[in-house]
């Protein structure tokens, strides 16, 4: 499920930990969803949007953007910051190559939440916004979107949810916002008609109007200009910064869902449609056979599905599940424990990946998926100043460990991949080490 138009590359979030080195944070105990992916562009200049971190002392939302260059040669960025209250601040930083730069907006301006904007004198570039504490993170876009569409936030008692949404034109936008529950539709009349000013950042929270309620589905109707959007879900001590998707599908495909024992891992479903939607889960958890697991979301509605705790599937380490629906839908996976849970959107395939671990932290599963059924080639190269590849098939329909395919490196800490795939079908997925074991998931963005 594509989140929006992004650049031909996508890095995967791991490299994005560098912001606790290069800021001296201290290591998160217990891990959320990570930012999936970054994009790279080749062309002469790059603009980079990103929204989502918040201003507020105290708030888990607070963080850095961590602008990362990919090429060999310098690069020269000039970011421009704007909070909610209409702060503004600038400030010009060089990239050396494969260099990497943190840049926190609070340190810039005041506000409640920040829209930010790199303007790249070149490609390669890619940006990523993670948490102050490690806890979450999410990609920054080359462009707004029209159409966002994402599912599974939470306002019950102990948990805040908000769609954050910065202008990157150079012209108002006027936009509407619906949600959709276990009760149905709703759409708040102070949601409807809402306009962000040229270059400008605003934030909703989503529990003023939609009060103690448990998986919410969100559309955001665009009804003049684009924006950048990003939902923050914050559960417990648990932040999550959710990317969304800008299409419905009717399938979609989440690699490494944790069903240890002691986490929590759901599939939350929305269904935007005026028709019922009967979605299957198609769980792979070898060598059990596991049942598909079905649930019909009414119209207008949402629903989930229950991976962890569930008696009908083993607790047995990382399954693949698939949903699929002869109608569109929205989801997101609601992964963690009694801490609290983060919601992380599903990633569409695509054709190139950068793997990249920049703290020594390794992973805890690095995996490539071939969702097609047919079987495709895969090609393994590092970066730097020395460089190995290699080249692995990859069956359909099937999901595979990086290091088992790609043998010429015993590691992934420390080094830089780049994944190439022969067809439009590829996903790269990553877990962090954490307690329980694979609530920190880290996809990659749809790679174009």
């Amino acid at each position: 499920m594509p989140r929006r138009g992004v650049p031909l590359l996508a890095v995967l979030a791991a490299a994005l930990i560098l912001v606790g080195v290069l800021s001296s944070l201290n290591t998160a105990t217990n891990p959320s969803t990570l930012p999936g992916g970054l994009g790279v562009s080749n062309a002469e200049s790059t603009a980079l949007y990103c929204t989502g971190l918040s201003g507020v002392a105290g708030s888990l939302a607070r963080g850095h953007v961590t602008l990362l260059n990919t090429t060999g040669s310098s690069r020269s960025v000039l970011v421009q910051v704007v909070s909610d209250t209409g702060q503004r601040a600038s400030a010009s930083i060089h990239l050396g190559a494969h260099a990497a730069r943190s840049i926190n907006p609070a340190t810039l301006a005041t506000g409640h939440s920040f829209g930010l904007e790199a303007q790249v004198s070149g490609g390669g570039v890619v940006a990523d916004e993670v948490t102050a504490n490690h806890l979450a993170g999410v990609g920054c876009t080359t462009t707004g979107v029209t159409n966002w569409f994402a599912s599974g936030f939470d306002t019950l008692v102990g948990s805040a949810a908000y769609v954050s949404v910065y202008n990157p034109t150079a012209t108002p936008a006027v936009f509407n916002v619906a949600a959709y529950t276990a009760n149905g539709y709703d759409a708040p009349a102070t949601y409807q008609g809402l306009s962000v000013r040229a270059h400008s950042q605003m934030e909703l929270s989503l529990g003023t109007e939609i009060v103690d309620t448990s998986n919410i589905g969100v559309h955001v109707s665009v009804l003049r200009g684009s924006i950048e959007i990003v939902g923050v879900q914050e559960s417990g001590s648990v932040v999550s910064l959710n990317a969304g998707a800008t299409v419905l599908a009717d399938q979609a495909w989440f690699p490494r869902v944790t069903t240890v024992g002691d986490a929590v891992a759901q599939l939350r479903i929305s269904n935007p449609g005026s028709e019922p939607a009967t979605v299957t889960a198609t769980v792979d958890l070898a060598p059990f056979k596991v049942a598909p697991q079905i649930v019909t979301i009414p119209p207008y509605a949402s629903g989930d599905i229950i991976i962890t705790p569930n008696t009908a599937i083993p607790a047995d380490g990382y399954a693949s599940v698939t949903l699929s629906s002869g109608q569109p839908f929205v989801s997101s996976l609601a992964s963690g424990s009694s801490a609290g849970i983060a919601l992380d959107a599903p990633e569409g395939p695509g054709r190139e990946f950068l793997v990249a671990d920049f703290s020594g932290l390794g992973f805890d599963a690095a995996t490539v998926t071939n969702t097609s059924s047919r079987t495709i080639t895969v090609h393994f190269s590092t970066l730097g100043a020395t460089s190995v590849s290699a080249t692995a098939r990859l069956d359909g329909d099937t999901t595979e460990s990086i290091l088992s395919l790609f043998g010429a490196i015993a590691t992934l800490s420390d080094e830089t991949v780049l994944v190439r795939s022969s067809e439009p079908s590829l996903l790269v997925t990553t877990t962090l080490p954490s307690r329980p074991r694979g609530v920190a998931v880290v996809g990659a963005l749809d790679g174009g």
